[in-house]
């Protein structure tokens, strides 16, 4: 005889993700800053991702990024994001496309089933957010943007909330068609004076903060170009600048030091596996800075370097927001997972 309880799950579309708060960077950024002190202070539960590698430059790979997030929040989930490079050329989609599913910490059941695209864009772009919050000098009047695709977007709509004296931005794409759409949208979307640039060095020379998003795996910023006193945020997932770039940084800062070097193909585990730099000189994590256990920026001429890889816990942390936003402005389509379960 079959009994229990019916079990249903909220299904968010992109378009739910939306309406209930995914595309409110403010929002974004109040929820992965408190996902890195929730990090810091021992209340995230954050195993490797698994890395399904179909080729990853040529055809791509599927992350699964399971995580705990305790605390104000009190939430499990996973991302399941593919990263494809060929989708925008060959079939007309985005590059990316992604599914986050949260669940109940204290009976497993799942919550909600929602687009992950849109959570895992913007959740990119406040990670430099709170980076800049802490690492930049408070005066930045020029970022430069290495690379003008979807990630660019959410790093800028992040670094204009943060960034109170940001004057001039600075794109660099290695199509310039590219850099000068984005510069359009940008300065639209945003009142911002960005301008397409034709170098990459005219984007990073004088620039207080430069952010670099690319599939490159070849160094595109020189060390000689980067100023004293600038905060560079490294998002790619590859080597995006020389080696010297970060031997001459004053502060080296990441999200999870542990998934930098399981990842493997960031700049800084590359060094690492090759024993150019060691775990003494990481200097911290952004959580640790953003709970004050260690200091952020102590002077205007600090280098700082900042490599986030990306931890499941920020997603999470979004996830959760905008599902208690979309219960209260009564968003979503309710479906039933079971009415009773088959082996109770």
């Amino acid at each position: 005889m079959q009994t229990g309880s019916p079990i249903e799950f909220l299904y968010l579309t992109q378009e739910d993700v939306k309406a209930a708060g995914g595309l409110d960077m403010r929002l974004v950024l109040e929820a992965v800053e408190q996902s890195f002190k929730a990090h810091a202070e021992g209340k995230v539960l954050l195993p490797p991702k698994i890395i399904l590698d179909l080729d990853e430059k040529k055809v791509g790979r599927i992350n699964a990024m399971p995580a705990y997030v305790g605390g104000t929040f009190d939430i499990c989930g996973i991302k399941w994001i593919a990263g494809f490079p060929g989708n925008p050329i060959k079939y007309g989609i985005p590059r990316a496309t992604g599914l986050i599913i949260i669940n109940d910490s204290k009976k497993g059941i799942p919550l909600a089933i929602m687009d992950g695209t849109l959570i895992s864009a913007m959740r990119t772009g406040a990670v430099t957010g709170v980076g800049a919050k802490y690492l930049a000098k408070r005066n930045s009047e020029i970022v430069g943007i290495i690379g003008c695709g979807v990630q660019a977007r959410t790093q800028l709509m992040a670094l204009k909330i943060v960034l109170k004296e940001l004057k001039e931005v600075r794109a660099f794409d290695t199509r310039r068609e590219t850099a000068e759409r984005y510069a359009k949208e940008m300065n639209a979307n945003l009142d911002l004076n960005v301008k397409a640039v034709n170098t990459p060095r005219e984007a990073v020379e004088k620039a207080d903060v430069i952010v670099t998003v690319t599939v490159a795996d070849e160094p595109i910023v020189k060390n000689q170009w980067v100023a004293p006193g600038s905060l560079f945020s490294h998002i790619g997932s590859y080597q995006e600048e020389e080696y010297d770039v970060v031997l001459n940084s004053d502060k080296i800062v990441v999200d999870d030091w542990e998934q930098v070097k399981h990842r493997g193909t960031p700049v800084l585990a590359k060094m690492h596996s090759e024993g150019l730099i060691h775990e003494d000189d990481i200097y911290g994590s952004l959580g640790e800075i953003v709970i004050g256990k260690k200091p952020g920026r102590e002077n205007e001429k600090e280098r700082i370097f900042l490599l986030p890889i990306g931890m499941g816990s920020e997603d999470i942390a979004v996830a959760s927001k905008v599902y208690k936003t979309a219960l209260q402005k009564d968003i979503g389509h309710r479906l039933t997972l079971w009415s009773n379960p088959e082996f109770p």
